[in-house]
């Protein structure tokens, strides 16, 4: 292939200076969207009743398990 019959290719070109920095304001699309979590809620429950549902959920699932394969 010949200089005369390559394919032309297109190239970008290349800016004078560096871009301009985002202002600060406009960095982010979720800025001021978010809220503090309420106090009310981090002593809605104490830490243990969560904790016992997660247990009798297992349990729960473990025992229906293990007489599903003792009753076949």
């Amino acid at each position: 292939m010949t200089v005369d019959q390559q394919p032309l290719v297109r190239e970008r070109p290349v800016p004078a200076g560096p871009p301009a920095e985002t202002p600060e304001c406009e960095a982010s699309t979720c800025a001021g969207i978010s809220t503090p979590e309420s106090v009310e809620l981090h002593t809605a429950w104490p830490g243990w009743i969560p904790l016992m549902v997660i247990v009798v959920m297992v349990v729960s699932c473990v025992g229906f398990a293990v007489g599903r394969i003792a009753g076949w």
